[in-house]
């Protein structure tokens, strides 16, 4: 059956539930929409933007009658920035949502009924949670204006200077490559927020010394800075285009300026879009930062993944180890372990444990940390884990608890496969996306590891995404 509506039709919806991807959903004539900046809840307007067979999608043109969870959002690029996407919906109602987000996603693609669920568990303050910021530099596209915005201060007095001149540090636009100039971003560490202000100055000053050539501002394409929440300090990563001779310079006034920045490093871009980058080289100051959860300390380099929300991230550790130590646990396997954030307090309670990592820099970070707390029974493996895990595997290698935690993509039907081959009595399984999480335990499931218990968790409020602990036990 065709498609009965057409781009750019405008047509009143009752929204009545959220997608995962942080639309609202509305049904017209027995098909699906997909509702930009909708609220579940609202009767609004809509214009529609793209249709298939199956649905359409739309964006908000004028709410008639609000839900009772929409409220005002509290930063004045929401709608046009591509960071948030649920600033108009209630903080309690964005945690209801995700936990039926990850019920609908375990039931639907999974195929799995009998799985205790629990409700999300949010944040006492969903603001300035994050650790790690990536600030784009470049030309801006036009700037999204917000009667919102103060029109003083120095964050008002900074997004004034960058609007003129030809350089600029801010986000994405949603659906989109090109930058606008950031006022503010309340998901960000204070210290994250000096950094780019003083930088706004710092580069003009630093671009027109002797050694730097005219072009030398152009080749700044992303600022990365990791926060340390326990500490309150941080590292600047500058990535450039080449190795600009005002890089030295510009390094050793953002640390005279910006008290709590203890090192700046640089690294070459490979690619101007959001650009991948090499690893980073030390230009001043420390190469890396300590971070803490409860009770354990890590070390943590601007090339390692770390969770971005440092609260959340150590009830997340808590929950893992009260599964994963629920009785005496001799082996012990991290597969994606990072820096060691859940293998390091694990393997203490175990008799010996095994890391699988390929990112260098974690390994490493990994690696002195262990030293550091006096873990000699740890073995760390470099490489990917599809190709190391299946090698295991085929050595007939046992151990008592493996502990998954993926990128977004998941870790595929042949990790899944390769992990329940080594019959572990617990596997516990993270995931930062519901559909991944799913086919994952769908294919544990396949291999009688069942799902007993999942707990998500809101790592990142204010956004579309939500993260859930599973506990699977051998049937």
């Amino acid at each position: 059956m065709p498609n009965p509506l057409q781009p750019g039709d405008r047509i009143t919806l009752h929204l009545d539930s959220l997608a995962a991807g942080g639309e609202a959903v509305g049904r017209h004539e027995g098909m699906a929409v997909f509702v930009m900046w909708g609220c579940p809840g609202d009767e609004a307007e809509v214009e529609i933007t793209e249709v298939s067979d199956r649905f359409a999608r739309a964006v908000v043109t004028n709410v008639i009658a609000p839900s009772p969870d929409r409220v005002p959002a509290s930063c004045p690029h929401f709608g046009y920035c591509g960071g948030c996407h649920l600033q108009h919906i209630s903080y309690p109602a964005q945690l209801r949502h995700k936990t039926q987000i990850v019920r609908d996603a375990v039931s639907r693609i999974a195929g799995l009924a009998d799985v205790q669920i629990a409700d999300t568990w949010g944040m006492d303050d969903p603001w300035r949670y994050r650790n790690r910021v990536d600030y784009h530099a470049g030309p801006a596209g036009p700037v999204a204006q917000a009667s919102s915005v103060s029109t003083s201060g120095p964050v008002a007095q900074a997004s004034r200077r960058c609007e003129s001149d030809a350089f600029y540090l801010g986000f994405t636009r949603i659906h989109s490559h090109d930058i606008f100039p950031l006022r503010e971003c309340p998901l960000q560490h204070p210290i994250s927020e000096r950094v780019r202000i003083a930088l706004l100055d710092l580069v003009h000053s630093c671009s027109g010394t002797s050694a730097s050539k005219p072009q030398d501002i152009a080749s700044l394409l992303d600022v990365e800075v990791l926060v340390s929440f326990d500490s309150g300090e941080a590292v600047v990563t500058l990535v450039c285009d080449g190795r600009p001779a005002f890089l030295q310079p510009l390094a050793e006034a953002l640390m005279q300026q910006v008290p709590g920045v203890i090192g700046v490093g640089a690294a070459r871009a490979r690619g101007r879009l959001a650009p991948h980058r090499s690893p980073s080289a030390s230009l001043l100051g420390k190469a890396h930062l300590t971070e803490r959860l409860g009770e354990y300390a890590y070390r943590v380099s601007p090339d390692a993944f770390f969770q971005v929300n440092p609260s959340q991230a150590a009830r997340m550790l808590g929950l893992v180890k009260e599964w994963a130590l629920a009785d005496r646990v001799d082996g012990l396997l991290d597969l994606y372990s990072g820096v060691g954030t859940f293998l390091l307090p694990l393997a203490r309670r175990a008799r010996h444990a095994v890391a699988i990592e390929e990112n260098e820099a974690a390994l490493a970070d990994a690696r002195a940390s262990a030293r550091q707390w006096g873990l000699s029974r740890v073995r760390f493996y470099g490489g990917k884990v599809e190709r190391v895990l299946p090698r295991l595997a085929q050595r007939g290698w046992r151990t008592d608890v493996i502990v998954i935690d993926p990128p977004r993509r998941g870790a595929g039907p042949a990790v899944c496969t390769a992990a329940a081959r080594l019959k572990p009595r617990r596997i516990i399984l993270l995931s930062c996306h519901p559909a991944t999480l799913a086919r994952d335990l769908k294919s544990l499931a396949a291999h009688r590891y069942a799902p007993r218990r999942i707990q998500p968790i809101d790592m990142f409020p204010q956004t579309h995404h939500v993260e859930a602990v599973c506990l699977c036990t051998r049937v």
